[in-house]
């Protein structure tokens, strides 16, 4: 009796796994429908997961433990997942996914920070969960032999044709073609939200992203702009473009900030601010190409189909120079990367990860000073600069300790201190904001630096700067958000300035009273690229000087933002406590970006 009572054990333990092994499937799910921000409902959450994971157990019947094996890598995502969507109360996406392949094993602890621990924990457990479960399933040869299998299978065959013949004779006939147009757009948009089934077309669709950034980037080698110089100038140029990181405009000084965080900026003549500019987007990856070409504010494609001003000004005859002080990408893997190839000669001076000490951005001024005397013709180079990336702590020296107590004053271990890290922050916050301001600070010295760089040149010079995104403080009311990704004003605002030699005004007058001018309006730093092309004097066909602050015919468009919707920012409203963009007064469909813009923000 023993040995039949032992079995026995075995298949309600095993069966009992089984269900739990679905249950763990759901789990992302479940987490979507707790946090409910951007959630559809249970259709995509719960009941087209449901519904497909019995279909699959179906057709797997009578070989359940197949089922368990094939379904094992999702059961091992299931926790990542669920982890995702409770922070950012959302599923992934294919864009996610590309995000998190050109994501190397230290960026990733920077990312997962204090949870990166209980996430290994769980991942050690679902595994071990997994290989018992496919293990009990095979030895009790687990079949699905009730009727209800054959039932099943049989709704889902019949199901489709069913509900189009009822459509077909109880539907009004234009209503019906809409059905037909949008119908399998939205099945399909439903199954891809949900998990574990929508992982599959996130996948397919991030490799069609893959295969069209190899594409391009073959593509782009060839592309021309037809570039026209401009010849008034005989004296030698130079030019720069500064891309920050991580840079919120509240912190800065010059821009209203209390603290005394650009004393150096502050002094600098010559100097003209651009105090209302916005960045599109709250990640690099999507914010980056906004700077450097032409791409659409609201194309979340992963490359844009034309090369950015570095070929530009190449193509024009500038010897072009890329500098960074971030980590040096592969082409395929990251859009920036893609754009600095264009550039005739590049160096990346930071092999440290952002979790590490690293060099700070104080390290391009040698090679910007050497690419200055060893150069003899008209230069543009892009500085990239790590900027105020967290660990905050990281991004300046000893010198620039001066807002205290910082947050390695408060802890010995720093990498304890993402943003990530709620509890500790929130318990924080002014050592936090401290040493975020000692990055600012530590910017404002670096771009002074350089600054006086160029005025050593002597020649015809110029520098743009802007950051990427801003940066979100912890606050009592919202300590969930602190770093960037969130989609919160603070991560939209951005410092934007133009620095210009004695020589460049006096060779180009009209295009810094311009600037003057527009610099005041309402601005966005997808106006960088067209913007450049003045700056430095060269024009192409299809330019538009509608969109470059150096020209009297700039004028505002409305300033679109984007993280989980595109909403016109100067119409939107923000929640109280995070300042997120929540309810925009008006959402803009794609179709609606380009056109019918008005002259002023409403």
């Amino acid at each position: 009796m023993s040995e039949p009572r032992s079995r026995l054990s075995s298949r309600v333990v095993g069966w009992g796994c089984f269900a739990l092994y679905l249950a763990l499937q759901l789990l992302p799910g479940l987490v979507w429908l707790e946090r409910n921000r951007f959630s559809p409902g249970w259709i995509s959450a719960i009941v087209f997961p449901c519904a497909l994971l019995l279909l699959f157990c179906a057709i797997f019947g009578n070989r359940l433990w197949l089922a368990c094996l094939l379904l094992a890598p999702f059961a091992l995502l299931a926790p990542l997942e669920a982890f995702y969507i409770w922070r950012y109360q959302t599923p992934s996406t294919a864009e996610i996914l590309a995000t998190v392949s050109a994501t190397n094993p230290r960026e990733i602890r920077e990312y997962l920070a204090d949870t990166l621990i209980p996430i290994c924990i769980a991942l050690a457990t679902v595994t071990a969960f997994t290989i018992a479960t496919i293990r009990l399933a095979l030895r009790n040869a687990f079949r699905w032999q009730h009727r209800s299998r054959k039932l099943t299978l049989a709704l889902a065959i019949a199901a489709p044709p069913i509900l189009m013949l009822a459509a077909w004779f109880t539907v009004r006939p234009d209503i019906l073609a809409q059905m037909r147009a949008n119908t399998p757009r939205l099945f399909i948009h439903s199954i891809t939200l949900g998990y574990p089934f929508g992982v599959i077309p996130r996948l397919i669709e991030y490799r069609r992203q893959s295969l069209a950034v190899q594409q391009n980037v073959e593509r782009l080698k060839n592309f021309s702009f037809h570039t026209r110089r401009d010849a008034t100038v005989s004296a030698r140029q130079i030019y720069v473009l500064v891309i920050g990181e991580s840079s919120a405009r509240n912190h800065w000084q010059i821009f209203g900030y209390e603290r005394s965080t650009n004393p150096e900026l502050s002094r600098i003549k010559n100097l003209i601010k651009i105090p209302d500019m916005l960045s599109s987007w709250v990640v690099s990856r999507d914010a980056i190409p906004q700077l450097l070409t032409r791409k659409p504010i609201d194309d979340n494609a992963t490359l844009w189909s034309e090369p950015s001003i570095v070929q530009v000004t190449r193509e024009a005859g500038f010897h072009t120079y890329w500098i960074s002080n971030q980590l040096p990408l592969g082409a395929f893997d990251s859009q920036t990367a893609v754009y600095a190839n264009e550039a005739s000669d590049r160096q990346y001076l930071n092999q440290a990860s952002w979790t590490s000490p690293g060099s700070v951005d104080e390290v391009m001024l040698e090679p910007l000073e050497i690419t200055i005397k060893q150069s003899s013709g008209d230069i543009f180079i892009v500085l990239h600069m790590m900027g105020s990336h967290t660990f905050y702590d990281y991004r300046y020296p000893a010198d620039f300790h001066r807002f205290t107590p910082t947050m390695t004053d408060a802890h010995s271990d720093v990498s304890s201190l993402s943003p990530g890290h709620y509890k500790v922050v929130l318990d924080n916050v002014q050592e936090f904001v401290n040493s975020y301001d000692n990055t600012i600070l530590y910017t404002d010295h670096v771009l002074a630096r350089i600054i006086g760089v160029l005025q050593d040149s002597a020649a015809v010079s110029a520098l743009w700067f802007v950051s990427d995104h801003g940066e979100r403080m912890p606050s009592s009311t919202c300590p969930n958000k602190a770093g960037h990704g969130f989609g919160t004003r603070d991560e939209y605002e951005i410092p934007a300035l133009f620095w210009y030699s004695d020589a460049y005004v006096a060779a180009h007058p009209e295009r810094v009273d311009a600037l003057a001018t527009n610099a005041n309006g309402h601005t966005l730093s997808a106006d960088t690229f067209e913007s450049l092309i003045d700056m430095v004097g060269i024009d192409f066909p299809g330019h538009d000087e509608s969109r470059s602050l150096f020209s009297w015919e700039w004028r505002y468009r409305p300033r679109l933002v984007t993280r989980f919707w595109t909403a016109d920012f100067d119409k939107a409203q923000f929640d109280e406590d995070c300042q997120t963009v929540t309810l925009p007064a008006r959402t803009i469909p794609a179709s609606d970006t380009h056109a019918g813009l008005p002259a002023t923000p409403q």
